[in-house]
């Protein structure tokens, strides 16, 4: 019985440690160079400068380093955006000026509201300095996003989706859903011209606004120079058609 118990206790136990253990060994500058050889390279200011120290470093040498504790996450002033709630690991993030606009770009993750116990959904973000905007969500239709207007109605959340005349703009109406809590504010917004061009960009990822921020998120990770240099043509397009 008690080797039972031992077996028991190891399948549980020998997993989490051995994963710890990979935690510890795996250097974590081979995840983060990429990200700031890139940013360096195109004279983009990382948000923690000190993460330039990053590079050939050993986990242990990182642990040490009293410049890498208290790493800024440029996720923690978008967790009001649906969608990025619960996200972290932003800390490894640059700014750049786009269109006159100070943008930040980074990779982030979130736990999935619907099943908490799911692995973490990664995101790569934009953040878009641009205040007084109305507050709203826009995005692609998806079996999430019907879930959580079916999951509302049912707890008796206020309606937020905002309608969209389909005579008007069929492709919008069928591919994407609006939600803001004030409906006159966010239509008068987004004009005409604005619909039309998520119409024809057809863009993958989610708008979203909060009280400072202009926010893009697509699901995925920025990992190369082509990913990043993509990721950042478009937020482009879309500072200049929104804003």
């Amino acid at each position: 019985m008690k080797y039972m118990i031992l077996l028991l206790v190891l399948g549980v136990f020998l997993p989490m440690i051995l994963g710890l253990f990979r935690s510890l060994f795996r250097n974590p500058s081979k995840k983060a160079t990429p990200v700031i050889e890139y940013a360096q390279r195109k004279g983009y200011r990382l948000l923690n400068p000190s993460a330039s120290q990053i590079p050939g470093s050993s986990v242990f040498e990182m642990l040490k380093n009293p410049a890498l504790r208290n790493l800024v996450d440029a996720s923690s002033d978008v967790a009001d955006i649906d969608g990025l709630d619960h996200a972290s690991g932003g800390w490894l993030a640059f700014t750049s000026n786009l269109r006159s606009k100070e943008v930040t770009i980074f990779n982030c993750s979130t736990v999935g509201s619907i099943n908490a116990n799911s692995r973490p959904i990664p995101h790569k973000v934009a953040k878009i300095n641009a205040q007084g905007l109305p507050r709203f969500s826009l995005g692609k239709n998806s079996i999430v996003s019907t879930i959580q207007d079916v999951v509302g109605k049912m707890v008796g959340e206020p309606k937020l989706a905002i309608d969209v005349d389909q005579r008007l703009y069929p492709d919008f109406s069928a591919h994407y859903w609006i939600r803001g809590s004030d409906a006159a504010a966010v239509s008068a917004f987004l004009s005409p011209e604005k619909l039309r061009f998520i119409e024809t960009a057809k863009l993958p990822g989610i708008l979203s606004t909060n009280a400072n921020y202009l926010v893009y998120f697509e699901d995925g990770t920025l990992r190369t120079e082509p990913d990043f240099d993509s990721f950042i043509a478009t937020v482009e397009k879309v500072i200049a058609a929104i804003l």
